[in-house]
C-alpha cells in the first residue's frame, strides 16, 4: 500500500493529484452501512511489551546488508503492451461526478468510500449512479480527511488530522464493514507523536501494525512497532529500535514479516531498509544498494524504488523472499508515481505518450514481468491510488485542463478486458 497515511488532507491531495500516491489495498467484498466513530480503546493506559529482545533489536547498518544474491537486470523477454481507455470506454467502465475532486477511492461493492476534497469529510458514492452521500464526519472543528486508506476484509483504515499540514491531533480510524463498528485506535496523544510524517501503519487480516516515532528537533527520541488487535484494540510493543541515527519511518506486513524503511532524521545517505521477521523476532538479511526507499510487501515479494525517498520512481527492484533472487526493472513511462504491489502485480502511475501528465496505470506481472499501460484519453488528467480488486483495476482520475469546469471519474476496469485489447508496446513521454 503505497501507503497514504502519513500527510494531513488538502497538503496531501494536492501531492496525490499532480505525483500520485498508491495505497495498499487488498481483496473486499460488499459491506453494510457504517455507524459513528467509537472512543479511543483506553488512550491513556501504559502500552504492554513484550520480552526485552524483542524490543531492543537495532536494524543493521546500511553497509552491513548489500551484501546477498545477485541483482539481475531486466529481462528481455519481458512484453509491454498499452490498453487506451477512450471516451467509449471510459463511459463503459467508469463513473463521473462533476465539479468534484475525488481521492482514495475504495471499492466496497455497491459504492466507493471516497474523499471528496471540496467538503473536507469521506463521503459514499453509488458504483451505479455516482449519487454522493456523506459517510465519515471529521470529528475536529477544522478537520480533514489525511488518506490512511488500507483495507484488509472486513477492516479498513483512514485518518482524520487536526489541520491541513498534518501538525497536531489526528485519530486513526478502523471500520469494520459487516458490524458497521467505526473505532479511533490510535491518536496523536496514545502515541505522543503529534506530525503525521513520524507515523506508518500497515493493515493485516488480524493485526495493524503501527510504526511511531519522537523527536527534540533532530534527535530520535523514541522509534517503535506497535501490533494493535483487532478485535480487543490492544496495542503491544513489538519493536523498539535503539538504534539514535535512524528512525522506523514507512513500513509494510506480510505473511509474518515488516520491512521497514529506515530514515536519518539529517543524512540521507544513512537511508535503509531492513526485514523483521515476527516469528523469531529478530532481523534477517535483505540485499540492497544505496539509494533504496519506499518499501512493499506482498509474500513473497518485496519491492522498493531505486531511488532517493522524495525523488521520481525510475526503477525498482524486485525481491523474491522465497528463492532469494532479485531483479531490478525500469519504470515504463515518465514521472511514475512510487510503485506498490496489488493481488499480484506492481502498480505505479506514470505519463506516457506525448502528455506530461501522470495518465496512464502501468501495471507489471509479478508472475511473468509483462508490463501494461492503461492510457486515459484525455489530456491533462490527475491520477490518484490504483490496486487490484477481484481481477479489477480501480482508481481515480480528475480532468485538470480548467480550475472552473472539471471532473472525476473512479474506474473500475476488469484485467480481461486490459489483456484482450491492449496493443503491443508502451510509448514514452520522454
Amino acid at each position: 500500500m503505497r501507503k497514504i497515511q502519513q500527510l494531513s488532507s488538502i497538503l496531501l491531495s494536492v501531492i496525490f493529484l499532480l505525483n500520485g500516491c498508491v495505497p495498499h489495498l487488498v481483496k473486499i467484498e460488499n459491506t453494510p452501512v457504517l455507524t459513528e466513530h467509537e472512543e479511543i480503546n483506553n488512550p491513556t493506559e501504559v502500552l504492554p511489551s513484550l520480552p526485552l529482545s524483542t524490543q531492543t533489536s537495532v536494524p543493521q547498518e546500511a553497509t552491513e546488508i548489500t551484501t546477498g544474491p545477485t541483482i539481475q537486470p531486466t529481462l528481455p523477454e519481458y512484453r509491454e503492451f498499452t490498453y487506451f481507455l477512450d471516451a467509449e470506454k471510459i463511459a463503459t467502465y467508469c463513473i463521473e461526478i462533476p465539479q468534484k475532486y475525488i481521492l482514495t477511492p475504495l471499492y466496497l461493492g455497491d459504492y466507493y468510500m471516497a474523499q471528496v476534497l471540496e467538503q473536507k469529510s469521506l463521503y459514499s458514492i453509488s458504483a451505479e449512479d455516482a449519487t454522493i452521500n456523506p459517510l465519515h464526519q471529521t470529528e475536529f472543528p477544522n478537520g480533514h480527511p489525511a488518506g490512511g486508506v488500507e483495507i484488509a476484509y472486513p477492516w479498513y483504515t483512514y485518518i482524520i488530522s487536526e489541520t491541513p499540514s498534518g501538525v497536531g491531533g489526528w485519530n486513526l480510524h478502523l471500520v469494520n464493514v459487516e458490524d458497521g463498528s467505526n473505532t479511533v485506535v490510535a491518536n496523536d496523544d496514545q502515541f505522543d507523536s503529534a506530525f503525521l510524517l513520524h507515523i506508518s501503519y500497515s493493515l493485516q487480516p488480524d493485526t495493524l501494525y503501527l510504526s511511531a516515532s519522537t523527536f527534540d528537533e533532530y534527535e530520535i527520541l523514541s522509534s517503535r512497532v506497535y501490533a494493535i488487535d483487532l478485535v480487543t484494540k490492544d496495542a503491544t510493543v513489538i519493536i523498539d529500535s535503539q538504534d539514535k541515527d535512524t528512525f522506523m519511518s514507512l513500513i509494510s506486513a506480510s505473511n509474518g514479516f515488516i520491512v521497514i524503511e529506515n530514515d536519518p532524521p539529517q543524512n540521507e545517505y544513512a537511508r535503509y531498509l531492513s526485514l523483521f521477521d515476527l516469528s523469531t523476532n529478530s532481523w534477517v538479511d535483505l540485499p540492497q544498494t544505496y539509494p533504496a526507499s519506499v518499501p512493499d510487501m506482498e509474500y513473497p515479494y518485496i519491492i522498493w524504488k531505486n531511488n532517493k525517498r522524495f525523488d521520481d520512481a525510475t526503477s525498482l527492484t524486485i525481491y523474491n523472499f522465497e528463492t532469494g533472487e532479485s531483479v531490478v526493472r525500469e519504470l515504463a513511462g515518465a514521472n511514475s508515481s512510487d510503485p506498490s504491489i496489488s493481488n499480484g502485480y506492481i502498480i505505479a502511475e506514470a505519463s506516457t505518450g506525448k502528455d506530461n501528465f501522470r495518465n496512464s496505470v502501468v501495471l507489471y506481472s509479478l508472475e511473468n514481468g509483462d508490463t501494461y499501460a492503461i492510457h486515459i484519453g484525455i489530456h491533462q488528467v490527475g491520477m490518484d491510488n490504483a490496486y487490484i480488486d477481484n481481477g479489477n483495476v480501480i482508481w481515480a482520475f480528475t480532468t485538470l485542463a480548467s480550475a472552473d469546469n472539471y471532473s472525476s471519474y473512479i474506474c473500475n476496469l476488469p484485467l480481461e478486458e486490459v489483456f484482450s485489447n491492449a496493443v503491443e508496446g508502451i510509448e514514452s513521454s520522454q
